[in-house]
């Protein structure tokens, strides 16, 4: 690439981090509730935020932990060619992302438990479980999560985008940190996953099917254990939602190595109708 274009991405990547930045310091300062749902004092905020990290990297473990040695799943053909797959190092940018993606997350763990909590709409009740506001409602979240994210995804694929926002995410061809590879992107991206999450929750709870609150956490552990594996080196398949979602560790991998293919996270069903599915390819045979 000449290095006038270099130049100007360069310029306009530091120019949409600015922005990016002081909108969220204005939001912040014009919202602080936003940030505090539950009104705790500030040694309470930082010490829950610590123990939430902690959780996060102990459950990213676990993930990592029942895949390989109690499911004993076996690797992505890529990964047991005996040649290493191409990796790469986290640098300064991805260890400040990982940083602001944190938080954030920590502000969506604080808001869903306080909607949860405090929503009408959502019975805590276990007598009130029942089939449609759990399994239907699983299922009516990750189908309209996919639906938003799916797009969002594409677009931000877009020549004149993708240097700004999702390049840094595809550094690592070959994901295998787990939730170091998921969480490494831009903090705008992570604001597309994280609004896609409440899109489908909110299209359960206020859909036809319900979701109580039993769901809702439910949810939030798989879509957890989902987003690690999808950049793991484990091949771990199996149906999301019975007989109409089925997930696939290599349906991500071939996304992180062909750029252009399988925007979706576990619903494929955007890529089928625009003809960006591309199933997996496993290593070329030397003949």
């Amino acid at each position: 690439m000449p290095s006038g274009r270099i130049a100007q991405q360069e310029l306009e990547s530091k120019i949409l981090d600015t922005c990016t930045a002081g909108g969220v310091l204005w939001f912040l300062y014009t919202n602080p509730s936003f940030f505090n749902p539950w009104n705790l004092k500030i040694w309470e905020w930082c010490l829950l935020a610590v123990l939430i990290r902690m959780a996060i990297a102990f459950y990213d473990h676990l993930v990592t932990f029942l895949v390989d040695s109690v499911f004993k799943s076996d690797l992505l053909p890529t990964r047991t060619t005996g040649k290493p797959v191409r990796y790469v190092e986290l640098d300064t940018k991805s260890y400040v992302y990982l940083g602001l993606n944190a938080l954030h997350e920590w502000v969506f763990v604080q808001r869903l438990c306080h909607f949860i909590w405090f929503s009408s709409e959502v019975p805590l009740d276990p007598s009130e479980i029942n089939f449609m506001n759990t399994v239907g409602a699983l299922s009516v979240i990750f189908v309209v999560m996919d639906a938003l994210y799916a797009p969002c995804h594409h677009i931000m694929h877009l020549p004149r985008l993708y240097p700004l926002i999702h390049k840094h995410h595809h550094r690592q061809h070959f994901p295998t940190r787990g939730y170091l590879d998921a969480g490494n992107e831009h903090p705008l991206e992570q604001v597309v996953g994280i609004s896609s999450v409440w899109a489908g929750l909110l299209a359960a709870v206020y859909g036809p099917t319900g979701a109580h609150g039993v769901a809702l956490f439910i949810f939030f552990n798989i879509h957890a254990a989902l987003a690690m594996l999808n950049h793991s080196p484990y091949d771990v398949e199996f149906y999301l939602v019975p007989g109409l979602v089925k997930y696939r560790v290599a349906n991500h991998e071939m996304h992180h190595r062909k750029f252009t293919v399988n925007y979706a996270q576990y619903c494929m069903w955007y890529d089928h109708l625009l003809q960006t599915f591309a199933p997996y390819e496993g290593p070329k045979k030397v003949t």
